[in-house]
């Protein structure tokens, strides 16, 4: 069990959880025309915070997290909310291999500063987006370490990224069209920090 398990069934208690999300959402609602046939994969879905305010815009939904007590709580969340269009797996970024070269938009919400190589699984997320498919990712600008508690550091791999090697990234990846901008600021612990979005297209 890990530390996303134990914490899962108080993770939307904390407003701060749900401001970020509602902010991703209208950041990405506003760089991406979302549709009824589009299908999109929320990488490191959590509870689905981010991915239930897409629900009714789009076909379907694929949510993929390393915690099982995440997933089950989101699970839990659409089944009470009637919703039939996002689905669930359990996935760890840095040991498995996507394989449904499927997705139209792949979104994420301060996610990638837990992977230990975000650049290489950039490139997978890049071969399982359709042509014409497109990446929105939100996380934390370069920070000083202070962001997270201590109890929860074992399993943050960075202090947040510089925008310029995120985008330095993205085209590694082969996307195009790439930009990396900060769209709103988190309070916490009597700090302003920095999220940024992180935009490409397959062509």
């Amino acid at each position: 069990m890990n530390r996303f398990d134990k914490i899962a069934k108080e993770w939307d208690a904390a407003p701060r959880r749900l401001k970020l999300a509602r902010n991703t959402y209208t950041a990405i609602n506003d760089k991406v025309n979302l549709h009824s046939d589009m299908n999109i994969l929320d990488i490191g879905t959590g509870t689905g915070l981010l991915s239930m305010h897409f629900i009714t815009k789009v076909k379907h939904i694929t949510g993929i997290d390393n915690s099982q007590g995440m997933l089950d709580m989101l699970n839990e969340k659409a089944k009470n909310a009637g919703v039939s269009n996002i689905s669930t797996f359990l996935f760890d970024a840095d040991k498995d291999i996507l394989t449904n070269k499927s997705y139209d938009l792949a979104i994420s919400n301060m996610t990638f500063h837990h992977f230990i190589k975000p650049e290489e699984f950039l490139k997978q997320v890049y071969q399982n987006l359709k042509p014409g498919g497109k990446i929105c990712i939100a996380d934390l600008e370069t920070e000083d370490g202070s962001f997270h508690t201590d109890n929860a550091l074992d399993d943050v791999k960075h202090f947040g990224f510089e925008k310029i090697v995120f985008n330095k990234w993205l085209l590694e990846a082969n996307f195009k069209n790439t930009n990396v901008k900060t769209i709103f600021e988190i309070d916490r612990h009597h700090k302003k920090y920095p999220i940024f979005m992180a935009y490409g297209e397959k062509q």
